[in-house]
C-alpha cells in the first residue's frame, strides 16, 4: 500500500443504547447503514467496505478521503437525530492505514484505526465528537479535538426537524434553500428551510466543514509522519 495515502476512520457507539429495546436498536443500526449509503453516493469509493458493528453498540467506518470525514460524521449524527430515537458518539482518526479488509473493517490496521479507537475510549461526558491526528502533526493534533468539541455543541442542539434538513444541506452538491424545501416530505417553504438552518447554526458548522475539506491532510500528516 502506498504509504503516502491518508485515510480517515470513524469509530462510534450509540448513546444510551441500553435504553433501547431490541427493535429500536436494530432500527438505529439500519439508520446508520442507510446514511452511510447516502455518503457513498456523494463520491465514488469514499467509503471502503461497509459500516461494521462490534461490541454490541459500537461501529466503525473507513473513508478513503480524509477530508470528507467531518461531513460524513455529521451526516451520520444528523440522520440519527432526525430519526428521533438515538444519537451516537463518534471519533474521527486521520492517518495512514497499513492494511484494509473491506469485508470486516475492524480487521484493518494502521494509525488511523489506532487514533480513532483510542480517542473514542478517552472521550468524556462533555462531548460526543472528537478528531485525532498523529502527535507528529504538532499543534494540529491539539486543535482538532477542540474543533470536534465545538462542532458537537452545534450538533447536540438540533431538533429532529433541523437535523432532517441538515442532512440535505450536507450534500456536497450544495443545494439552494429552495431545492432543499422541495426535497423535504411533506414539502415546505424556502423560508422554513432558512429558519431551520439559522436555528441550527448551520452557517458556522458549514464553515468548519469547508475548512476541514480544504486542509491538505496528505501534507499535514504524510510529510510529518516520518519525522520523529
Amino acid at each position: 500500500m502506498n504509504d503516502t495515502e491518508i485515510y480517515s476512520v470513524i469509530t462510534g457507539d450509540i448513546v444510551k443504547s441500553t435504553l433501547l429495546d431490541t427493535g429500536d436498536f436494530e432500527s438505529v443500526r439500519e439508520c446508520l447503514h442507510d446514511w452511510v449509503d447516502v455518503a457513498k453516493k456523494w463520491k465514488r469509493g469514499v467509503v471502503k467496505g461497509n459500516v461494521e458493528f462490534f461490541r454490541g453498540d459500537a461501529w466503525q467506518l473507513l473513508l478513503s478521503d480524509a477530508s470528507m470525514a467531518l461531513r460524513v460524521g455529521v451526516l451520520l449524527r444528523a440522520g440519527l437525530i432526525a430519526q428521533g430515537m438515538a444519537d451516537t458518539r463518534l471519533s474521527i482518526g486521520i492517518g495512514r492505514v497499513d492494511s484494509i479488509s473491506t469485508k470486516r473493517v475492524s480487521l484493518s490496521t494502521g494509525e488511523a484505526f489506532v487514533l480513532s479507537g483510542h480517542a473514542l475510549d478517552e472521550m468524556n461526558q462533555y462531548s460526543n465528537l472528537t478528531i485525532k491526528s498523529p502527535g507528529s502533526t504538532g499543534l494540529l493534533s491539539d486543535w482538532l479535538p477542540v474543533v470536534g468539541q465545538l462542532c458537537d455543541v452545534v450538533v447536540s442542539g438540533w431538533t429532529a426537524r433541523q437535523a432532517s434538513i441538515i442532512t440535505l444541506a450536507l450534500n456536497p452538491k450544495d443545494f439552494t434553500h429552495e431545492e432543499m424545501a422541495s426535497k423535504v416530505e411533506p414539502e415546505i417553504t424556502k423560508q422554513a428551510v432558512t429558519k431551520a438552518l439559522d436555528g441550527a447554526n448551520w452557517n458556522a458548522l458549514r464553515n468548519a466543514i469547508r475548512m476541514f475539506e480544504k486542509t491538505d491532510w496528505k501534507t499535514a500528516i504524510g510529510s510529518r509522519a516520518g519525522k520523529k
